[in-house]
């Protein structure tokens, strides 16, 4: 969990991340709602895994929760302007394809979604990006080109490809490093 990274780095991003609004259980209905709106993107998304990853954002940053999981996630999600972030720092490295390797304490950006295409979504990834401060991986379909298009236009880069489904669905891969 973010809140077990021990390094100087990581505290104090998670002092800062702190500043977002993180999902807590009287946001869950509107989260799921974008969920469902969304879900020929998102149709992998199930609600017990909402749960866990609010019940991980109350352990990290210490407020209750009612909620119960038998998910084993440990992402964060992150509930702000009616977008929908969810992510993990990964501990170890991770290999992304075979030419891409993760380090320690990268972000692994899993899904952002808004309710509305209104400019919420830039304007809540752009100050996650901010906060977050280290390098933000992630995956996309390849034929999600409005998602594509909207990395592009928020500074990512594609670096690389990868697939699913034991290479039925083809991804790219994109990273964001304000380094």
């Amino acid at each position: 969990m973010l809140k077990h990274l021990t390094n100087q780095k990581n505290n104090v991003m998670l002092k800062e991340l702190k500043e977002m609004n993180y999902a807590k259980d009287f946001d869950f209905d509107n989260i799921m709602s974008i969920v469902y709106k969304h879900r020929d993107w998102l149709g992998h998304i199930r609600t017990d895994y909402v749960r866990q990853m609010i019940i991980n954002n109350s352990k990290a940053f210490n407020f209750k929760t009612n909620l119960t999981s038998k998910n084993k996630c440990t992402n964060l999600l992150i509930f702000e302007d009616n977008v929908i972030i969810s992510y993990n720092i990964y501990k170890t490295k991770r290999k992304l394809n075979d030419d891409i390797l993760a380090q320690p304490g990268d972000c692994i950006l899993h899904q952002i979604v808004a309710k509305n295409r209104n400019g919420s979504a830039k304007e809540v990834l752009n100050r996650f990006f901010k906060h977050i401060n280290t390098r933000v991986f992630l995956s996309v379909r390849s034929d999600n080109d409005i998602a594509k298009k909207f990395y592009e236009k928020n500074g990512m880069l594609r670096i690389g490809d990868t697939s699913w489904a034991k290479g039925t669905i083809s991804g790219d891969i994109y990273l964001y490093d304000s380094n």
